[in-house]
């Protein structure tokens, strides 16, 4: 991320009870899926990424509760870094801003790379992450925002 410049965000992630019924229903409508695996699947859509992950795994990433009715963490969305070094820059920023972190920059536990999770004061949730250049939900949330 260069100085000045907003950070790459336009990967939704929707934690979901239902991941194979959930996944199917986004195949059902024709969007071009880029990644599939047995607990996560991405979408590619014009300008933005669609992610499904189970509701409880996507609990455990972020080190908070899942949604029964009252708080917990249903959806985030993912900044993606283009580097380690600037996720430890924006996790020192979030705290500065009054964010709190629910999971410290750490290596990611469900793809190669870096991740950590924050909520804003409302309690909605953020993903930073960094994955290489050739990691294909990195690809084709670039190629969504015209990067390449």
């Amino acid at each position: 991320m260069t100085r000045g410049q907003p950070p790459l965000a336009n990967i939704l992630t929707l934690g979901v009870r239902d991941f194979g019924g959930q996944r199917d229903f986004y195949r059902r409508l024709g969007w071009p899926q880029v990644l599939d695996s047995d607990d996560f699947a991405v979408f590619e859509l014009r300008g933005a990424l669609l992610a499904l992950f189970p509701v409880d795994k996507l609990a455990i990433d972020s080190r908070a509760r899942p949604e029964t009715g009252n708080g917990g963490i249903r959806f985030s969305i993912i900044i993606s870094m283009d580097s380690p070094e600037e996720m430890d820059e924006l996790a020192d920023r979030v705290r500065l801003a009054g964010g709190t972190m629910t999971k410290e920059p750490a290596d990611a536990e469900f793809f190669a790379g870096r991740d950590a999770y924050f909520a804003d004061p409302e309690g909605n949730y953020w993903e930073i992450a960094w994955a290489s250049a050739d990691n294909p939900v990195t690809a084709a949330a670039r190629r969504a925002a015209g990067i390449m």
